[in-house]
């Protein structure tokens, strides 16, 4: 498989390829994504793996389809069903040779999107007797063996997390009026060990099976698996939605040419779909808040365990986007080490170009171990169209380089010059004093924002150029030039 430029991917194979300054080329090889997709999109509970490449390939599922904002380094599998009154799931598997992994059941938000939920992550799964978990700092990441067994109950008001059975997640309730709606249970795995598939848990060259296997237990003690258990459940490979409809993205453009990006663009942390895109375009802060207030609900199916920085961009203001800031401190996992450091402050960082909301698809990503770094830890990333991409913009020189990608996405109307550029921090330290989870909602009584108050060095700022601009001082600002 070859891939596209556009998307800041390259190499052949799951040899890990490095650059002089001993980066990492991908998140996820070429190879790692198509055997992955064949192993497990047949699955009949888990839909197939999402992610930025996997929505790409030929007879990729609906549900494979990336409308809510994925990560080019993430292999993730929704399970959509119904469970019947009375039932419960058990859920057996293996750790995976993986940085992150997690359950999470999405929740409903108040503005009809699915936000955070119930969730577990992987260093907070026990493991089965007799095994170990590789997550657990005191153990060596190749450790085995290496099960768990989790329990999916049903329960509208589950006990708190210092209050409840262990490797135990809840749903709501089926009371069994009228047609119960799918629930919506996510795995996400984010960057395997080079030569294992998207779960970590199976060699690219090896046989097995690498995902949770999910048993149902009816309320008279029944038991099923399988296409069966499937079945029963109404499980569903079914697309998801994206948030934000079509029609209310272009009352909100409203007719601009660049609108919600700025001249002068700032990073903020998302916090809900009101605030954080309809607030987006509304430039007085008390009126944003007042009109859309900021709550911590989150949507696109977030991940509870990540926070966000976004930015929406418009190659009107500048030919190419410069993002600077001070890369927090991260494991190396890639190529397979057998440790975790002593101290990181977010498991996982990425930057990732991605669509306007009624797409939700995600255009490129670079992530923590492909970013080369300054001796003072700070990183240099330029966003651009490959055609404007500066010839100093290379790992060899020290810059990270991520594609704009096709703009708003693929609809009648959509502006390929604008789009918007969304940072991950993952699990972040609570001990990190810069940490964005540290940043307080906006409120009335305080309407401004206080993310780069709080991030400090590690808040990304980021400022228009031209190619030849940069590529004679990076810190010049220009207009377009051939």
């Amino acid at each position: 498989m070859e891939h596209d430029d556009k998307r800041g991917t390259a190499g052949e194979g799951d040899a890990e390829a490095l650059t002089m300054d001993g980066t990492v080329r991908w998140p996820l090889s070429p190879a790692t994504i198509h055997i992955t997709n064949r192993r497990y999109q047949p699955d009949p509970f888990w839909g197939g793996p999402k992610g930025i490449e996997y929505g790409l390939l030929v007879g990729a599922l609906p549900i494979q389809q990336p409308v809510l904002y994925p990560d080019g380094g993430s292999s993730y599998f929704v399970a959509q069903f119904q469970l019947p009154v009375g039932a419960s799931l058990t859920i057996r598997g293996e750790y995976g040779h993986v940085r992150y992994f997690s359950f999470t059941v999405a929740g409903a938000t108040s503005e009809g999107g699915l936000g955070n939920g119930d969730n577990l992550r992987d260093v907070d799964i026990d493991p089965d007797p007799g095994s170990y978990n590789p997550f657990d700092p005191a153990q060596r990441r190749d450790v085995t063996p290496r099960a768990y067994t989790l329990q999916v109950l049903q329960n509208d008001n589950p006990p708190p997390e210092d209050d409840r059975p262990p490797n135990t997640l809840y749903v709501p309730v089926n009371h069994g009026i009228g047609e119960a709606p799918h629930i919506h249970l996510a795995i996400r795995h984010y960057i395997p060990d080079a030569g294992y598939d998207g779960t970590g848990n199976v060699r690219l060259d090896g046989d097995g099976y690498g995902l949770p296997q999910v048993t149902l237990t009816l309320a008279d003690g029944t038991q099923q698996t399988g296409h069966e258990m499937a079945k029963t459940l109404h499980a569903k490979k079914t697309g998801e939605q994206a948030e934000y409809t079509l029609a209310q993205w272009q009352s909100e453009v409203n007719g601009s040419t660049s609108a919600p990006a700025l001249r002068e663009p700032v990073f903020q942390r998302f916090w809900n779909v009101g605030y954080s895109v309809s607030g987006a375009f509304i430039a007085d802060p008390e009126t944003r808040v007042a009109t859309y207030p900021a709550t911590n609900e989150g949507g696109f199916a977030n991940n509870p365990d990540t926070i966000y920085m976004m930015a929406s961009f418009s190659l009107e203001y500048g030919e190419i986007v410069v993002i600077e800031g001070k890369l927090p401190l991260t494991p190396k996992t890639r190529r397979g080490d057998t440790t975790w450091p002593a101290e990181d402050q977010v498991r996982y960082w990425s930057a990732t170009s991605g669509a306007s909301p009624p797409s939700g698809v995600g255009w490129s990503t670079v992530f923590d171990e492909q970013v080369p770094l300054d001796a003072d830890g700070n990183y240099t990333l330029v966003v651009s169209w490959p055609e404007c991409r500066p010839k100093n913009a290379t790992p060899e020189h020290g810059v990270a380089w991520l594609a704009f990608g096709d703009g708003e996405g693929h609809y009648v109307g959509a502006r390929n010059w604008v789009n918007t550029v969304y940072l991950r921090y993952q699990v972040a330290n609570p001990r990190w004093p810069r940490s964005p989870r540290h940043i307080p909602p906006p409120t009335k009584e305080d309407p401004q924002p206080h993310d780069a108050e709080v991030m400090g060095e590690y808040f990304p700022r980021a400022h228009y150029t031209s190619k030849k601009a940069f590529e004679r001082l990076h810190r010049f600002h220009g207009v377009c030039e051939d």
